[in-house]
Formats: C-alpha cells, sequence, structure tokens
C-alpha cells in the first residue's frame, strides 16, 4: 500500500505531502468486532478433521480520491489489518479527484475506488459500466479558506478559487453554495485545479489562490495559519451521496467474491470509526499529521454527523448528485439514479445481519 506523506507548517512540507508517496509498515492486528467469512473446506475434509488450507488472499488495486476525514474507513482497514482479516492483500493509493478515479477504473488500472458517486455516474452517463456499491458519507460539505482581504462570498467575485479537480466534488460543492450569491463558476470567478487539500492550501499560502475548498482537518490547519473560514461545513452541506466504493459491473460479474470481502472490510471500518475514537484518531494522525486534539475531535465529529452504519446512499443523495451533475452534463437531468447503484451486494450484508453485528 501506498500513502502519501503528511504535511508539516512549512510550505515546503506541504507540497511535498501532496506529491510524495512512501512505503507503508506492516499493519497491526485488526481491532473491529466482526468475524471473518467462514472457511471454505468440502465435506471429506471437514469429516475427516483434516484442516484445508485458506486459499491464498486476493489481490485487490484501490484508491483513495482525498485527503480527508471520510477516507477514514478504508485508510483503518489498511493500517489495522482488517483488508488482511477478510482475505485481501490491497494496495491502496492516493488518486487526487474523482474523475482521476474512474479513469483509472475503466482503464482496469484500479479495481476499487473510495470515492464519491460522481465517480460511477459521470461515466456511466456516457455508457460506461462504472457503478457504485455503498456510500457511507450522506453529506457533500466543505469550508472556503479566503486570503483576509476577503470579508463576505460576493467578495469572491472575479477572484481565483482552488479545487481538486475540475467536476470534483470540492467544485461540485463550491458551485452548489456560491450559486446562493449569485455566482457562477467561469462567469463570475475563475476555478482553478490545484491538486489535494496540502497543495490548496500551499497555493493558498503562497497567493496563488484567494479562496481554498477545504474539509476537516486541513480547514483547521488554514485556520491556523490565519486564514479567515469564509463559508463553513457546519452551515453549508449538501445531501449527497458522497464517499464509498466504486467499481465497475465487469468486475463485479468476475469477482463477486472479492467484492463482498472489500465490502466487508468497508463496513467494519465505518464501525471502527463510529465505535472506537482511540484507534480513528491514530490513523487519522497517520495519514493527515494533524495531531492537536480539537483537530482530530472536530475532524471525527464531523464524519460521524454523516456517516450512515448500513452505507446505503439514500435517495435524497443520489438526487443531488444527479442535480449538481446537471450543471455539467445535461445528461444527468433525465437519468435515473438507480442505473448507477448495484446494492444487491451491500444489501445481502445487511439482511445477513453481519453490519448489525458489527455494533454488538
Amino acid at each position: 500500500m501506498r500513502r502519501p506523506r503528511g504535511w508539516q507548517a512549512s510550505l515546503g512540507a506541504l507540497v511535498l505531502f501532496g506529491s510524495l508517496l512512501a512505503a507503508c509498515a506492516t499493519p497491526s492486528a485488526p481491532t473491529g468486532p466482526a468475524s471473518a467469512p467462514p472457511a471454505r473446506g468440502g465435506p471429506s475434509a471437514q469429516s475427516s478433521g483434516a484442516t484445508a488450507a485458506p486459499p491464498p488472499p486476493a489481490r485487490v488495486r484501490a484508491a483513495y480520491v482525498a485527503i480527508a476525514s471520510n477516507m477514514l474507513p478504508a485508510w483503518i482497514d489498511a493500517d489495522e489489518g482488517i483488508y488482511q482479516k477478510y482475505g485481501l492483500d490491497v494496495e491502496l493509493s492516493y488518486i487526487a479527484g474523482a474523475a482521476k478515479i474512474s479513469e483509472a477504473l475503466i482503464a482496469g488500472e484500479l479495481d476499487f475506488g473510495v470515492a464519491p458517486a460522481s465517480s460511477a455516474i459521470g461515466p456511466g452517463l456516457e455508457g460506461v459500466d462504472t457503478v457504485m456499491l455503498a456510500s457511507w458519507t450522506s453529506k457533500l460539505a466543505f469550508s472556503a479558506l479566503v486570503q483576509a482581504s476577503i470579508q463576505a462570498a460576493t467578495d469572491l467575485r472575479d477572484k481565483r478559487i482552488g479545487v481538486t479537480r475540475r467536476g470534483s466534488n470540492s467544485e461540485i460543492w463550491s458551485t452548489a453554495v456560491l450559486a446562493k450569491f449569485g455566482l457562477q463558476p467561469d462567469r463570475d470567478y475563475t476555478v482553478l485545479s490545484v491538486g489535494g487539500q496540502a497543495e490548496q492550501l500551499a497555493a493558498l499560502q503562497n497567493g496563488a489562490l484567494d479562496a481554498a475548498i477545504l474539509t476537516p482537518p486541513t480547514n483547521l490547519v488554514a485556520r491556523q495559519m490565519g486564514f479567515k473560514e469564509l463559508l463553513s461545513y457546519r452551515d453549508y452541506s449538501l445531501d449527497f451521496a458522497n464517499v464509498g466504493a466504486v467499481t465497475t459491473r465487469r468486475f463485479l460479474q468476475e469477482k463477486p467474491d472479492v467484492v463482498d470481502r472489500f465490502l466487508r472490510a468497508s463496513a467494519e471500518g465505518v464501525a471502527v470509526m463510529l465505535t472506537n475514537p482511540e484507534v480513528t484518531r491514530k490513523v487519522l494522525t497517520h495519514y493527515t499529521d494533524a495531531d492537536d486534539p480539537a483537530m482530530l475531535d472536530e475532524a471525527l465529529a464531523f464524519e460521524r454527523s454523516r456517516t450512515a452504519r448500513d452505507m446505503l446512499p439514500t435517495p435524497e443523495g443520489m438526487r443531488g448528485a444527479m442535480e449538481e451533475l446537471a450543471s455539467t452534463n445535461p445528461k444527468a437531468a433525465t437519468a435515473n439514479p438507480d442505473d448507477f447503484l448495484e446494492l444487491a451486494p451491500l444489501k445481502r450484508l445487511i439482511d445477513s445481519g453481519f453490519i448489525a453485528g458489527l455494533y454488538k
């Protein structure tokens, strides 16, 4: 598994954080409460008392879309040995931007994206077989951090606003929120594709941006640096099928068992995030270098407020994702959100009591 280095207070370290990846240490023992899938062995092996050798771990390539706290379930799975618990050898990497995740899935370079619904819907509108399997985050929320000279949202007219990538969640959120103030992208302000959270913060610090669209804990780092939180995630959130598991129908058909295992691990990562603050803070610090207790607590509270235990995307969240995509792709206005979901594997876990059992 690859992971980016955490950012430090200096600009140079911030840039390094967004651009370099380091080798991962061996994960620790799993901490979640669920049981691993039952061992495979034929009746003859069981009756003779022989123990069947476990199958080798399934190799999986996955990537998460941002250095943000809604990636915590995947980070927990990787660091706490939960992927291995379910027989998965996961190479987990960081690819900034939902569109980049989609491209890698389409090219067969990834098996799963830990990404928003737009990673499935955008290509799906063009006939590609990308689908969302689960969504543990039900709200889309960011903060706009700005230079000291900007006192009101209307002051962003003719300014430079940084997002991860064009079409990313950060742009979807900023477009929707700034529209409430009569501002439209490209007409009233310039949208710049800067990269990940660390790169946006670095660009804000060196004056290349007038505003950056950030999430906890990066928004808190920016506040400590003296930047103004003009629009807060607390006040401006959208119903949105946000981060979860995305794949292709092709992969689902070819490897349904791997999909089942990945969803089990994801559900356990969610359960650990919601029930084990000590482990969650440790993992969040590992990936972000945010070690201030107030930052960690705010980030954790933020995620708990918008995380669904069952990981089912809500109808309102899917409509929100479709409506925002319709602003750039008219096909989304008349499309059926269900066409971009494959929820049968997740519903089997729910109906079996597996997910409920994680909280006992």
